[in-house]
């Protein structure tokens, strides 16, 4: 009898019913992508993740924040991208606004307008070969949530338990993250041309995020943590996370073919036309097959969706 488990793995249908197909990475500035196009990988960074939700203390210090190196991912349906949302502001900034301004923060609320204007996307199957890992999200009232919390707590309190067991749960904080906290997003007010951070009371668990962390292998050869913890060291983690874009790291990114793209979304046609010039003007190295550069190219560019042409269609 043939195990269940070889069954599974030979299934010809592992597309998702309920969810997109495609994983979508966001980001703000077109040197990001054009970056991520000529390396033909994406370099992870440590983020700011707040974990005061999961309330865990050393002696009298409580651990509100740690940094993270990872790069999201999202899997929300195409169709509903541009879906607008509401969101509840919180803090002294919110309460300065005017009721208009207040209104306006509340409703007008996108993927894009947190994210990002450009993305590039990959099926999820590739997502599954390169490891990523959709995030965990805790309800923090959960008997889960309390337990976590309190082995968290007793590895920082005993010295017995093997450093491959503490280590082990320390790492799991980089898949977890609340199902609803708070979030700052720049927005300029009419009132003054500057941008100013507003607080955000958001439901995370939309976001439908996956996760690609190094591999532990890999962290450990290049002497770079996965989580960070002290405070001390955590005001530097742009910084920290400029240096891992230098090429010796280059172990620690998230490395792609350009066959695997399945889009590249721009906001508008005078980014399509710097994106194109940016493909065109590939070198060579970059492609694995070096016959019929021209073509692969033509194809690489077949992919760019127009955000501002494309909206009126979702």
């Amino acid at each position: 009898m043939t195990p269940i488990n070889n069954q599974i793995s030979f299934l010809p249908y592992d597309d998702y019913a309920q969810s997109a197909n495609t994983l979508f990475h966001f980001m703000k500035e077109p040197e990001y992508l054009n970056a991520i196009l000529r390396r033909r990988s994406i370099a992870p960074r440590y983020c700011i993740e707040t974990i005061d939700y999961l309330n865990i203390h050393r002696g009298p210090r409580a651990f509100n924040e740690v940094a993270i190196l990872q790069k999201c991912f999202c899997d929300i349906p195409f169709h509903k991208l541009a879906d607008t949302f509401s969101v509840n502001g919180v803090g002294e900034v919110y309460d300065s606004l005017s009721k208009d301004e207040q209104a306006e923060l509340e409703k007008n609320n996108t993927h894009f307008a947190y994210y990002g204007e450009y993305a590039i996307a990959f099926s999820k199957s590739w997502g599954e070969r390169k490891n990523l890992q959709p995030v965990h999200y805790l309800n923090k009232d959960s008997q889960y949530a309390k337990d976590f919390s309190a082995v968290f707590e007793r590895v920082f309190q005993d010295d017995n338990i093997p450093d491959e067991y503490a280590q082990d749960v320390i790492n799991r904080l980089a898949y977890i993250k609340p199902l609803r906290g708070i979030m700052q997003r720049k927005i300029t007010l009419h009132s003054n041309s500057d941008p100013v951070a507003v607080n955000i009371y958001k439901n995370f668990h939309d976001e439908r995020e996956w996760r690609y962390v190094p591999s532990a292998d890999i962290l450990s050869s290049l002497k770079t943590e996965c989580v960070i913890a002290n405070p001390y060291i955590m005001p530097f983690a742009n910084e920290i996370s400029d240096g891992l874009e230098n090429e010796r790291y280059r172990e620690l990114w998230l490395d792609f073919a350009y066959d695997d793209i399945r889009y590249i979304i721009v906001p508008d046609i005078l980014a399509r036309i710097d994106i194109i010039k940016t493909i065109t003007e590939l070198p060579n190295s970059c492609f694995e097959d070096q016959n019929d550069i021209p073509v692969q190219k033509s194809v690489l560019i077949s992919k760019i969706l127009v955000l501002a042409e494309i909206r009126k269609d979702w």
